[in-house]
């Protein structure tokens, strides 16, 4: 899963129009997985080499439902996931291939008169996915439609009375505007890793912590985007290796924010060499008939980060003068992101990245 999340994270990096952006590779990662399950074995085969996914059904049934339980609903944290496969009326669905992409909750088969009046298809699309979506096009008989929203409640509060207005600055650290940091001082998971000369820090989320979100910045960069596109396998478990829990409160400050990000996944994934599946009738003939040609394929992404917890923070004890850390001296005991940063939301079991983002320039420009 972190092969094609990485590759996809580079790919939108390349083709990203908007500095600051959000996404959801598991999302795309389940979605191609159904379109795969009904096309031909040249495209099947291309598919799931991109998404490193076993040639055996059994197996692959066994990831599909491990990946899409990561995927919960509770009334601490709202992940609302919608994946659609919109065909034209007329087409009709193959039904074996509905029954295992509905089987394994990997897409949603509904119809819409795509050719007879795309006016009303396009505004049943907006009321679907809450978006204008300018991308999205007619041309084929059939799109692909990605939803994905996270809210949820931090395990430990953020408390109003400090979230403050402070000035976040670009990567050469001058000041680019504003941002509403709220802070508290608790007991963290920080680290510092080596390859990527990055801090990074990871807060819980929700009652169990099912949830976790890692978030990284550059303090010695001056192009995070170049910097993190070495990224490998091997440099994400780097990542989580260098987590440690802090003897003594770390003062953490992140931005109150909604983020939202339009993409255009179809060009991303020709960008990633699978070419086949958009015209080619032979390509998707055991999904549909007449085969589904989906002209767009478009992933509407919104992550909120309020301040509202679950606990309130400890009182912070005080620090005894002279006792270690615990931490890489880089550290510094505080994580400030008052600068360019990335970061992942993931479940704490599995280590699933179910969505990222980059945060580049500020809440509030200059």
């Amino acid at each position: 899963m972190y092969n094609f999340a990485i590759a996809f994270h580079k790919a939108v990096v390349a083709n990203s129009l908007e500095p600051n952006f959000v996404y959801s590779p598991v999302s795309v990662w389940l979605i191609l997985a159904g379109i795969a399950e009904g096309a031909d074995s040249v495209t099947r085969q291309q598919i799931f080499n991109l998404l490193n996914v076993p040639n055996d059904e059994c197996t692959r049934q066994k990831y599909y439902q491990l990946t899409t339980s990561r995927i919960v609903q509770t009334d601490d944290v709202k992940i609302i996931s919608n994946r659609i496969l919109l065909l034209d009326a007329g087409v009709t669905p193959n039904q074996t291939w509905y029954d295992i992409v509905m089987k394994n909750n990997l897409i949603e088969v509904l119809t819409a008169p795509i050719k007879h009046d795309p006016a009303v298809t396009a505004e049943e699309i907006k009321r679907l996915m809450h978006a204008e979506l300018p991308r999205l096009n007619f041309d084929g008989n059939s799109v692909i439609l990605d939803t994905i929203d996270y809210n949820a409640l931090w395990t430990t509060e953020f408390v109003e009375a400090n979230i403050e207005r402070s000035p976040f600055h670009d990567q050469f650290g001058n000041p680019a505007g504003f941002v509403d940091l709220m802070k508290v001082t608790k007991r963290a998971r920080v680290g510092y890793v080596k390859s990527l000369k990055a801090k990074v820090m990871e807060l819980p989320v929700g009652e169990n912590e099912h949830y976790r979100i890692c978030f990284a910045m550059f303090p010695e960069s001056n192009d995070i985007i170049a910097d993190f596109g070495i990224l490998t396998v091997d440099i994400v478990f780097e990542i989580f290796e260098s987590l440690k829990d802090s003897f003594d409160p770390v003062e953490v400050a992140i931005p109150r924010m909604v983020m939202s990000s339009e993409i255009d996944v179809r060009s991303l994934i020709e960008y990633l060499g699978v070419t086949s599946l958009w015209n080619n009738p032979a390509a998707t003939r055991n999904v549909s008939n007449p085969p589904a040609l989906p002209s767009s394929f478009v992933q509407r992404a919104t992550m909120t980060f309020g301040n509202q917890g679950l606990h309130s923070p400890p009182p912070a004890p005080a620090g005894i003068y002279g006792t270690p850390t615990g931490l890489d001296y880089k550290i510094d005991n505080a994580f400030i992101a008052d600068r360019p940063f990335l970061y992942a939301l993931y479940d704490a079991e599995t280590y699933t990245v179910i969505m990222a983002s980059a945060f580049i320039e500020p809440t509030y420009m200059n």
